[in-house]
């Protein structure tokens, strides 16, 4: 099971405690985020790196994406070890099995009533109920999630929100059907794009289905560099919540930033994932908070792909403590990029990766100083 607790509520947030994933005994306080995986690995790092180098505050949940390990589905199948160990993961670990990678694309009219369309380096796969419950059972991952039709942009009109939300409990229901075995905790994708009233019907139309350990929303169409609305995405939000029982873990997946974080948040949102570190640290891009976050949620994004930082020897960052700010300049980072060495991107990662865990810690303990409700 996943064992969560809500310690506190605040205007500003909630603030919890997982203490185990699956069958793995975690003392994991939230809000905070999961370890976003690649091909079983935290991107660019190898596994000595990210245990010597890579100082977070708690033990990690990963979150395991299946675009990048889909073509070897039947390899680990066959292995029969669990997709942790095909990957070389180290020691026993609560991981979390998505269908999708949040960094990856989700274009639409590729979706049917049978399967979804899950968009790998080499193209679209299609992925029905029969094969996901088969990757679900020899990935052997603490935890999955339901399969949503996410295929619901803001233009969608009434049919094509219906359809969405229908094929969604279709899926729901014909993964668990009574017959089947499916292995590992339920988290269950909730959608319904930017309708209200369809955001509330799949709530209730497979949010309330037994043995469900928490929740995850759709919200693709909301993350890092796509206009939102705040107040569009607090009303789909409370939509979302009203009917399910107040007590379960409320999971979100993308690229949000601080500001987007603290916002959702405030919301009841108890779990992100790490995708918005590795997405800036691909792009060549770093970010440090405000030192008044989280009263404000201003922060600041540097492009070291930017010559003028060629000659600037100065720490990247003053006051951070992690590998790179402590070992490296900006002019070297600015080379590093310039050249297209890989050790850029190592050290962007370990940097960003760095600054969003202390942001969690920053937003938890900001509502432990918070009046409660």
């Amino acid at each position: 099971m996943v064992k969560f607790s809500i310690e506190k509520k605040t205007l500003l947030g909630r603030l919890g405690k997982i203490e185990s994933w699956g069958p793995v005994e975690v003392n994991h306080h939230t809000p905070s985020c999961m370890t976003y995986l690649r091909a079983g690995h935290i991107p660019h790092l190898t596994w000595d790196v990210a245990e010597n180098q890579l100082k977070l505050e708690q033990t990690p949940i990963y979150q395991m994406t299946l675009p990048s390990l889909v073509t070897n589905a039947k390899i680990i199948e066959k292995f029969g070890k669990g997709a942790a160990k095909f990957c070389g993961m180290p020691g026993k670990n609560a991981i979390h099995l998505t269908p999708f990678d949040p960094l990856g694309k989700l274009p639409g009219g590729y979706n049917d009533s049978k399967s979804i369309a899950v968009w790998t380096a080499n193209g679209k796969v299609s992925l029905d109920v029969k094969t996901w419950r088969s990757i679900v059972n020899s990935f052997g991952c603490s935890s999955f999630e339901s399969l949503v039709d996410y295929d619901t942009p803001k233009d969608a009109g009434q049919k094509k929100l219906v359809k969405a939300v229908d094929r969604t409990k279709t899926f729901h229901e014909q993964l668990f059907l009574q017959d089947e075995k499916v292995s590992g905790e339920r988290v269950v994708a909730l959608g319904g794009g930017f309708s209200k009233y369809h955001r509330r019907k799949c709530a209730v139309d497979v949010g309330l289905a037994e043995n469900t350990a928490a929740y995850t929303v759709e919200f693709h169409e909301f993350t890092e560099g796509k206009e939102t609305d705040e107040k569009e995405m607090k009303e789909l939000l409370e939509e979302t919540f009203s009917p399910l029982p107040p007590t379960k873990l409320r999971c979100i997946s993308g690229p949000f930033n601080p500001k987007t974080v603290l916002f959702l948040v405030q919301q009841g949102i108890d779990f992100f994932d790490s995708t918005f570190p590795i997405k800036l640290a691909e792009e060549g891009h770093a970010f440090c908070l405000a030192d008044d976050y989280p009263t404000s949620s201003k922060y600041e994004v540097v492009d070291f792909n930017n010559q003028k930082f060629a000659d600037d020897f100065t720490t990247p960052f003053e006051g951070c403590a992690c590998y790179t700010c402590t070992k490296y300049t900006k002019g070297y980072l600015q080379h590093l990029l310039n050249t297209r060495e890989l050790l850029a991107s190592i050290l962007l990662v370990i940097h960003n990766m760095t600054e969003y865990d202390r942001m969690f810690k920053l937003i938890r303990k900001s509502l432990e100083n918070s009046e409660g409700l």
